[in-house]
């Protein structure tokens, strides 16, 4: 009974997630997203012309409570995003760059627990 009752939540999980995936990009079909470039950069400003005077209101409503905006640096969303992902991409070839000294430390530490487990003494440092 408990199994079933897991595998039909799971399996309605699983359901509306393909219905969200499947309605997405059938709306954007519709929409025309998926038809050329230019298309796409029309429905986008058409869009952002639309969401306009909801973020305008937003920010004057909460901005000025809790942002400190300074007029003189503010980039666009395109140019800000543009920026998160290259920061992004810069900060995870870094780690994967220090990956070679987390293994060597990653073996080194298990080494010193097997010598610890098996020989009864602490570990060498």
């Amino acid at each position: 009974m408990m199994i079933s009752r897991r595998f039909n939540g799971s399996m309605a999980w699983l359901l509306t997630k393909i219905a969200i995936v499947a309605g997405t990009v059938w709306a954007t079909r519709e929409l025309g997203v998926w038809d050329s470039p230019d298309r796409t950069t029309l429905i986008y400003e058409d869009a952002k012309c639309q969401m306009q005077p909801y973020v305008e209101k937003m920010k004057q409503k909460y901005c000025n409570v809790f942002c400190s905006v300074n007029k003189n640096s503010t980039k666009t969303w395109r140019e800000s995003w543009i920026d998160g992902w290259n920061d992004s991409v810069r900060t995870g070839f870094i780690e994967i760059s220090r990956m070679p000294q987390y293994c060597s430390r990653f073996t080194e530490d298990v080494q010193d627990t097997l010598n610890q487990l098996i020989n009864g003494k602490p570990p060498a440092k």
